[in-house]
């Protein structure tokens, strides 16, 4: 760097501070560098909205370091550092947004708080990995650009002659001005934001993607943070709201009846043919660790031959003791697997940006082991985790657990030797199974609740697990560690059920299992078994997972049912209760096993699933082009249907049905 004046190193330092900045937001609202990401469609007056927000808080910092520092010097280390600071904030932003899909909120920063250090050690290597592969270390370039005008402040030493302002009266109204003006902007920025979601679906629920995309990144997170940290957060009351009170009422209403009406208005009844055809029996509904519905019956030709990644789940989903439904989806929001969880048990949705176990659970949800303690039915939850991940030591009992199995218990319990039956930090899912195995030879009424875990991410190397498969130098990266972890798990998941013909149980039981989310390989990871994806085709590869309802000993393929029909997670509860006739009294979703048309959607990323086609929201875009002209009004319909669900679990309802 040539020699520079005085005036010439500070004009250079705010301009790329301000510039630099202000291009380092691309990387969280451009569609390009977020290719897993449902970014809204936003008008190009609220773009430059957002632009302006983050130019006018940049200025307003700009103004009162100025007014701060009378030292060149440390005016121009302050600039640097919050310059640092921000691309720092923007690539950890790029992170959460790499595993989560959605934009980091402060009211969701609980989402931390779960006890797990392996996974978090493993998590950040594994993102930090995958952003660089990607390019998206693009983020962290001003750093080093003003990391580099620091090192010139040090060794040029600019202003060793002058270290203070000469005409401070000058200084204090530019000052001054950058920081009135910063103000107005960043202030008619916010203006525009209120104005632009008011009296719409984003007043109620809010949403970090749409507050970055609106009010700009540095301007929205510092109102969040301040929402967050300094103004009180009333408790809601629904009765506040009339308007609202009422939809969620009818809502209700509607879901009490035997038949209630489905979003085209609709009876949706149960299927009475399969209306309790396995009353009596034992249930074990097994959640499966982020397990894509691609891995059903795929294969991968090495050397001119298919070598199945999954022969065993193959088996089960093409059998005729079998109900496999290949267009099922997961309801998962930030709480990912937990949210699953409660999806599922209570045939509510969360609201995806929120953690739903941490702020919204209460003892009063019907779910189906409430349903079968009626029953006279001993409940189990079982998984891998510790007790404290998720609250499940207390979410679990208000779900209507009678025992809660987690690691200290399975330990305590002699289940497993923590330094070998240990995967990446997760229990082995055979211990899981063995004490399964054990509990079904109880003679008593039992549902089961399991989840598997090892196969969660990151897939890094495990001896005897990766790199042992025919595919390992034909599928590539994370994939091809993602099938051998599946691979794994098919081969223990096998022996599981081989163990139960061999003592005699397997056909007292149904087993239910199903995906919880998606496994989070990235657009160039299913490139290589997908060519030309396309983003719509990616979301919706992502949030498809298996379903199956596994009978063994029984025929399931008499019966005259369209197992390709649209179905999520929300549906598993009333479906559960029509096969086991249990007193179901709010029958959210539709009964899996009937004809009725219905719709899921994925809290979070807000895509939409019907028969009919595949609705991103935010984007405003419909996979099927007969519907493209209805897009807003699907969305519109559709928000207002999330309205009312996510009222249920913010105003606790329950707590005063």
């Amino acid at each position: 760097m040539k020699r520079i004046k005085d005036k010439g190193f500070i004009l250079l330092t705010i301009l790329a501070f301000i510039i630099l900045t202000m291009l380092n937001r691309v990387m969280v609202t451009a569609q390009f560098f977020n290719p897993g990401m449902n970014l809204y469609y936003e008008p190009f007056g609220i773009r430059i909205n957002a632009w302006l927000g983050d130019l006018g808080l940049l200025s307003v910092l700009v103004g009162l370091f100025l007014l701060l520092f009378k030292n060149k010097k440390y005016f121009i280390l302050s600039v640097l550092g919050l310059g640092i600071g921000l691309s720092v904030l923007v690539f950890s932003l790029k992170i959460y947004q790499f595993y989560y899909g959605t934009a980091f909120s402060f009211f969701n920063a609980r989402t931390f708080s779960n006890s797990a250090p392996v996974l978090g050690q493993q998590l950040t290597i594994h993102l930090w990995r995958n952003l660089f592969r990607m390019g998206q270390y693009i983020a962290l370039i001003p750093a080093f650009a003003f990391i580099y005008i620091g090192v010139q402040l040090f060794t040029r030493k600019p202003f060793k002659d002058n270290p203070n302002w000469q005409d401070s009266a000058r200084k204090r109204r530019f000052a001054l001005s950058a920081l009135l003006m910063g103000l107005m902007m960043s202030t008619f920025s916010q203006v525009v934001y209120y104005n632009h979601i008011n009296n719409t679906f984003y007043e109620e629920h809010r949403n970090a993607l749409k507050g970055v995309q609106t009010m700009g990144i540095y301007n929205y997170y510092l109102v969040d943070l301040i929402n967050y940290t300094v103004i009180p957060q009333p408790e809601p009351v629904l009765e506040t709201k009339p308007d609202l009170k009422a939809e969620v009422d009818a809502y209700i209403d509607n879901a009490k009846q035997s038949c209630p009406l489905n979003y085209e208005s609709n009876p949706s009844c149960v299927n009475g043919e399969l209306t309790g055809i396995f009353e009596g029996k034992k249930l074990v509904i097994f959640q499966l660790e982020a397990m894509n519905n691609y891995l059903i019956n795929l294969s991968v030709n090495v050397d001119g031959t298919d070598y199945e990644i999954m022969p065993f789940m193959n088996s089960i989903a093409n059998s005729n003791e079998t109900l496999y439904y290949d267009h099922f989806y997961s309801n998962f929001g930030v709480g990912k697997t937990s949210d699953a969880e409660f999806a599922g048990l209570t045939g509510l949705y969360p609201t995806g940006q929120i953690v739903t176990y941490f702020d919204y659970l209460a003892e009063n949800f019907e779910t189906i082991p409430s349903l079968f303690k009626e029953q006279g039915y001993t409940t189990y939850g079982v998984n891998g985790s510790n007790e404290s991940f998720y609250k499940r030591f207390i979410n679990y009992e208000l779900l209507g657990f009678d025992e809660f199995v987690p690691a200290e218990r399975l330990l305590a319990e002699n289940y497993y030797d923590p330094e070998i039956n240990v995967i990446n930090g997760w229990v082995d899912d055979t211990v899981i199974f063995d004490y399964v195995t054990d509990v079904l030879q109880k003679d008593e009424d039992q549902f089961i609740f399991a989840l598997s875990t090892v196969s969660h991410t990151p897939y890094f190397d495990v001896e005897g697990i990766t790199g042992v498969n025919v595919w390992e130098n034909t599928i590539e990266r994370d994939l091809g560690n993602y099938f051998d972890f599946n691979r794994r798990f098919d081969i223990v998941f096998e022996a599981f059920f081989q163990e139960l013909e061999n003592l005699g149980i397997l056909e007292d039981t149904v087993f239910i299992m199903y995906g919880d989310h998606t496994g989070n390989m990235t657009m160039s990871d299913l490139e290589q078994i997908y060519p030309e994806l396309t983003h719509q085709e990616f979301q919706e590869l992502s949030h498809n997972v298996p379903f199956m309802i596994y009978a063994p000993g029984m025929d399931l393929s008499q019966y005259d049912l369209n197992t390709s029909m649209v179905r999520g997670q929300a549906d598993i509860k009333r479906t559960v209760s029509n096969l086991f006739n249990l007193n179901e009294v709010y029958h959210f979703g539709v009964d899996i096993t009937s004809n009725n048309r219905s719709y899921t959607y994925n809290p979070m990323t807000l895509d939409l699933f019907t028969d009919d086609y595949h609705m991103i929201v935010p984007m405003l875009y419909v996979s099927n082009s007969d519907y493209q002209e209805q897009a807003q009004t699907i969305a519109d319909w559709f928000l207002e249907y999330k309205l009312i669900n996510d009222a249920i679990l913010k105003y606790r309802y329950f707590d005063n049905p």
